[in-house]
């Protein structure tokens, strides 16, 4: 029987650049083209990740094997591109180290934040006087999706606009889109730093060489500010204008083309973000008549089809929907299909739902609130009249089986 090879001799060597073995005890031990290799099936914030956790603080001064792992495309790093419960764990100390390694501060157009509820700011410290970043969504959730956090997060004011004046201030700055935290924009006020900052930040704009809508060359900004500073509407304060989130093109709101009028820019109101008819498309709600991105819709009408916002969802605002299989009839649809259509709340029981669902409740003796089973009396009466029909049928068939067997019998006896 053969023995069996020591550890040692068992354990894998790799050739190191003079040609003698080179041992591997940890992941450090590999070369570092094998880590880059390795590096390249993860999404762009996970290599950072990786190359920190490899170097521990020395990734604070890009080495041989950070670089190697990272890179040099970084026009972009959004942190929805890596697992949510991960992003919401990172700390102001894990971003920081990301963006030293990546060297983020001359490499990095665009920064989105999303899911990082758990940093205060302080961590974007390295992007400090950068002249080519062009976007920073600061408001910590992914594209399409509500402002509204809960618990709010730490992000705050007194760390983040520090960063960010030093960008605006600087000759040549490169900004053109910011979007901030929904903690920020709720209770508007002029005695604020935020405020101070709006004002700054649209100051800057006014210093640049005069901007142009894409599409019909209007004067930009018209009628308003690039962010708006209107402290009597909380709806849209501190919300970003004539930039599209999406491509970054200016447009105005009402551009004329060929004569023809026609909206190129649209604000959503659940995201709060603006998009161009390019990027993605607007849905007006059925309910409260404003405009939504599409992708920004769960619901519609089970009736029409038409779309509904969440906000209006959830305040029952000209909508009704079930409880139980989430159907959704809007109240256009209610009023012209008649009170069978209308998702019901009942004052007895305080069941929410449609008809349908009263119904099968019904079926399973789940139901047994009086004013609830009165109002599906007229399912009941037609259910009672189909299987009586069924019945009916089922007769007929017995009866014609029946002849049809009595007449095979007399055939069978000739």
């Amino acid at each position: 029987m053969m023995e069996e090879a020591p550890i040692d001799i068992k354990r894998r060597r790799i050739s190191a650049a003079g040609g003698s073995p080179q041992r591997i005890r940890c992941l450090t031990d590999l070369p570092s083209g094998i880590l880059a290799h390795a590096a390249s099936f993860l999404a762009a914030p996970s290599k950072a990740l990786f190359a920190v956790a490899l170097d521990g603080n020395s990734a604070v001064s890009p080495n041989e094997r950070s670089s190697a792992i990272v890179g040099n495309q970084w026009r972009i790093l959004d942190f929805g591109d890596i697992e949510k419960d991960l992003a919401a764990k990172l700390i102001d100390d894990d971003i920081e180290k990301v963006l030293q390694c990546i060297d983020a501060v001359n490499k990095v157009k665009r920064l989105k934040l999303t899911y990082c509820v758990n940093i205060t700011g302080v961590g974007l410290e390295p992007l400090r006087g950068s002249l080519i970043i062009e976007q920073i969504d600061l408001s910590l959730v992914g594209e399409h999706q509500r402002p509204n956090i809960s618990p709010e997060p730490h992000i705050s004011c007194s760390h983040v606009l520090p960063i960010l004046d030093s960008i605006i201030e600087r000759e040549g700055c490169s900004l053109k889109y910011l979007q901030f935290p929904q903690v920020w924009r709720v209770e508007p006020s002029a005695e604020s730093e935020f405020h101070a900052f709006i004002l700054r930040y649209n100051q800057m704009w006014g210093n640049r060489e005069e901007i142009g809508c894409l599409k019909c060359n209007q004067s930009l900004p018209f009628a308003s500010e690039w962010i708006d500073d209107d402290l009597s509407d909380p709806t849209f304060y501190g919300v970003h204008s004539y930039t599209c989130y999406g491509c970054m093109n200016h447009y105005c709101y009402s551009c004329v083309v060929n004569g023809e009028r026609r909206s190129i820019m649209g604000n959503c109101v659940t995201c709060k973000r603006e998009y161009c008819v390019d990027c993605t498309k607007m849905y007006v709600c059925r309910s409260c008549d404003q405009s939504h991105c599409n992708d920004c819709y769960e619901y519609e009408c089970h009736q029409c089809n038409e779309k509904i916002c969440s906000e209006c969802i959830e305040r029952g605002h000209r909508n009704f929907k079930c409880d139980d299989c989430n159907v959704v009839v809007c109240f256009q649809c209610c009023v012209v299909g008649g009170e069978e259509n209308k998702v019901h709340f009942c004052d007895q029981c305080s069941d929410r739902c449609c008809d349908d669902c009263r119904f099968q409740k019904f079926r399973q003796w789940e139901q047994d609130c009086a004013e609830c089973i009165k109002r599906i009396a007229p399912l009941l009466v037609g259910e009672c009249n189909r299987l009586y029909e069924g019945n009916e049928r089922l007769q007929a068939e017995v009866t014609e089986l029946k002849r049809e067997i009595k007449e095979l019998k007399s055939r069978s006896r000739n």
